[in-house]
């Protein structure tokens, strides 16, 4: 538990978010750990292809009966547990308040939807969606936090093994990109992104069982990521892995700060000189062309659809529903396509400029209070914070995780959200440090 080492009158205190009911007995905390860990592996949508019977992304239209059933029982126990812990949750989803706005627009969105009804029902659970990662950045401190995403992430990676080799038409694909590794998910990119998550949580989360465990699982998770073939979530965990020194040294003195920024963003400008001049031949190397597997045309003509409705958009999910402007763009593409491959594109076709904007100053202003956490405290939950923010910011550059219902992705960046506002500044004089105790007792 995060713990404060100052009085309430310092400048910055902890504010317990958890509040003690007479339901919080030990067996009750028990259930409600397992429910959790339970529901975040049913948002990573592993073990999906079992429960539809398909073994492609693409011939999904619609979710099926077992599907709907899981679903609503899920929900059911979860609005269960936030009516139980409905102070802590109110207090969080009022630090959360973006992103409840945001998704508020997008069941209002029903009235100017190309498909209102289809809107109203993806909207809702979206909505649900939310409220669950508000309760469980509410419910649970980070240390916490981190050792149930433990639990969450070591069930994906052994699913996705046994999967990938004892039922090989599930875990591998054999259509599209021939013998990459699917694991549990209906794509290798669907694996991939679970992996990149995966070996950071398991990087920042500290098992009991000891520090042996925490790199069997980074082990683990870096041999999926590899096997999926997926060279975006390669350079997605290579990046964030590069990142992780840059957050420590907020905390480093000026003199130190100021010359090591300046030499980290010449090599970074350098690098990207670099990247650019050599991109064609790097891209051939790795059998990929520069238009990113046809991503570079698709985001164009997506752009000209954005250009028709740009204010609010289509609808929350009704673009790509609805006969008319996706069936150009399909033309135009001529590969079938279901989303933008962008989350801040879906968003955009979706809520259009408006839904954006609400999430461009929701998402700098958690930096905002990231980065002050990191410079007026010690321990590494700020750092997992900033990670995930980064993290979220450059999945969504080539996949969807903005706004999306039954999605870990989005429920976590509700959970930060949550996370990063519960030190309130107090002035006081004089100021005394505030730390981050036992972050992983």
């Amino acid at each position: 538990m995060l713990t404060h080492t100052g009085r309430q009158d310092s400048p910055l205190f902890y504010k317990p978010v958890v509040d003690r009911t007479p339901h919080a007995t030990s067996l009750f905390e028990q259930i409600e750990k397992i429910f959790t860990v339970a529901m975040l592996f049913y948002s990573t949508s592993a073990l999906l292809p079992l429960i539809t019977g398909e073994t492609v992304t693409f011939a999904r239209e619609s979710g099926n009966s077992i599907e709907f059933m899981v679903q609503t029982a899920f929900y059911l126990v979860a609005f269960y547990l936030i009516a139980v812990r409905w102070r802590s949750v109110r207090r969080g989803a009022w630090n959360a308040k973006w992103i409840l706005l945001l998704a508020l627009v997008a069941i209002v969105s029903t009235v100017w939807s190309q498909d209102p009804l289809f809107t109203l029902r993806r909207s809702l659970v979206m909505f649900a969606t939310t409220s669950f990662g508000i309760y469980f950045g509410s419910r649970f401190a980070v240390p916490e936090q981190l050792r149930l995403l433990g639990w969450t992430c070591a069930l994906v990676v052994l699913t996705s093994c046994f999967m990938a080799i004892f039922l090989p038409q599930y875990g591998v694909d054999h259509h599209l990109f021939p013998g990459a590794w699917k694991g549990a998910f209906t794509h290798k990119n669907s694996l991939s992104r679970a992996m990149v998550l995966s070996a950071l949580v398991f990087y920042f989360a500290r098992p009991p069982a000891g520090w042996w465990v925490r790199w069997l699982g980074i082990a683990g998770a870096l041999c999926l990521l590899v096997l999926s073939k997926s060279v975006t979530g390669i350079v997605v965990f290579a990046v964030m892995i590069l990142t992780l020194p840059l957050y420590r040294l907020l905390r480093s003195k000026l003199t130190v700060a100021v010359p090591v920024s300046i030499v980290v963003g010449l090599a970074a400008l350098g690098s990207g000189f670099l990247l650019y001049t050599m991109l064609p031949s790097l891209l051939e190397a790795l059998h990929r062309d520069t238009t990113l597997t046809g991503r570079a045309q698709l985001w164009q003509a997506i752009l000209l659809s954005i250009a028709k409705r740009p204010w609010l958009g289509y609808g929350f999910n009704a673009f790509w529903k609805a006969n008319g402007e996706s069936s150009r763009v399909i033309q135009q593409v001529s590969w079938f396509v279901q989303g933008a491959h962008n989350g801040f594109l879906d968003l955009t076709l979706d809520l259009g400029i408006l839904g954006l904007s609400i999430l461009i100053a929701g998402y700098v202003i958690l930096w905002h209070r990231a980065l002050r956490l990191m410079r007026k405290t010690t321990g590494i939950v700020p750092i997992w914070l900033c990670t995930y923010l980064a993290f979220i910011f450059l999945s969504n550059l080539t996949e969807s995780a903005i706004l999306v219902q039954n999605n870990i992705f989005w429920i976590l960046y509700a959970s930060t959200a949550v996370c990063a506002s519960v030190y309130v500044p107090r002035p006081a004089w004089p100021p005394q440090p505030l730390t981050i105790a036992r972050d992983f007792s």
